[in-house]
């Protein structure tokens, strides 16, 4: 039976009158109206508890008034200093802000000492790395340089010529605001307009998809230790269409399970809290 079938099928249970035809086409409508919205308010079991709106909400528009999602009003520094991908970020618009642009390589990459210099602070790792399975510290072969350099890019206080970064005008006044405001416009970068495929080897959304809904889990059982795993199986089960298999990005005729590029954002990723 399809969804559509399902609700219908709900309809004619609540409310019987329907079949007995004494109702106009106008009754009945109004009477479908109360009955989806209703409907739509009520916690669905597969959404861990949400409502099939504010499940619309976390996908459609995560940032919006009508969303759960909310940053906290008091973000102090000491919480601020505990988001890795933050700090770094602040490092290189600091480094903008007092030392020279900062020269891409020919390729385009971040230069070599400064991918070295950001690694070496040990905010994030990569496992790889960490076990000298690669040795050369690159923004090729670290994905959370490759992250970072890409946000830096899509921040609106940056601008790149002759590949070279550089403050704007107004990124210089932005760097000296509060460090809340500049998590804030890191968030939405990051979430809404950086290409998530690059850290899980994919062409296709699927890692990205549902990342608000993500959070909100966090949100609710991230107060003990779970394994990335549990947060996968929560997201399968809310969308059943995850499942299917994913073409690799990398190499033709391989298919990723969706919890390996799940684990691949969520683990690799930037790790923002």
């Amino acid at each position: 039976m399809g969804v559509a079938q399902d609700i219908w099928q709900a309809f004619l249970a609540a409310h019987p009158e329907v079949t007995k035809g004494q109702l106009s086409l106008e009754e009945v409508n109004r009477k479908m109206a109360a009955f989806t919205q209703a409907r739509n308010q009520q916690p669905h079991p597969d959404f861990d508890g949400l409502s099939p709106q504010q499940m619309h909400s976390l996908l459609s528009d995560p940032w919006g008034d009508g969303s759960l999602l909310r940053l906290q009003n008091n973000l102090t520094d000491s919480l601020l200093d505990q988001i890795p991908f933050f700090v770094l970020m602040e490092t290189l618009y600091q480094q903008l802000l007092v030392g020279p642009p900062i020269k891409l390589t020919p390729k385009g990459n971040l230069p070599l000492v400064l991918c070295r210099n950001l690694y070496e602070r040990k905010l994030l790792v990569q496992d790889d790395i960490e076990r000298g399975i690669t040795k050369k510290i690159s923004e090729d072969n670290v994905r959370f340089l490759q992250a970072l350099k890409a946000c830096l890019s899509l921040s609106a206080y940056v601008k790149k010529r002759k590949n070279t970064f550089s403050l704007t005008k107004s990124g210089k006044q932005a760097v000296g605001k509060e460090r809340a405001f500049l998590v804030e416009q890191l968030l939405q970068a990051y979430t809404l307009r950086f290409n998530w495929a690059y850290l899980d080897d994919t062409q296709t959304d699927v890692g990205h998809f549902g990342w608000a809904y993500s959070l909100h889990l966090v949100h609710q059982y991230g107060t003990e230790w779970r394994d990335v795993d549990f947060y996968a199986a929560k997201l399968l089960r809310a969308f059943p269409h995850l499942g299917e298999p994913i073409p690799s990005g990398r190499l033709a005729g391989l298919s990723l399970t969706f919890e390996r590029v799940y684990g691949c954002n969520y683990q690799s990723g930037p790790n923002i809290k």
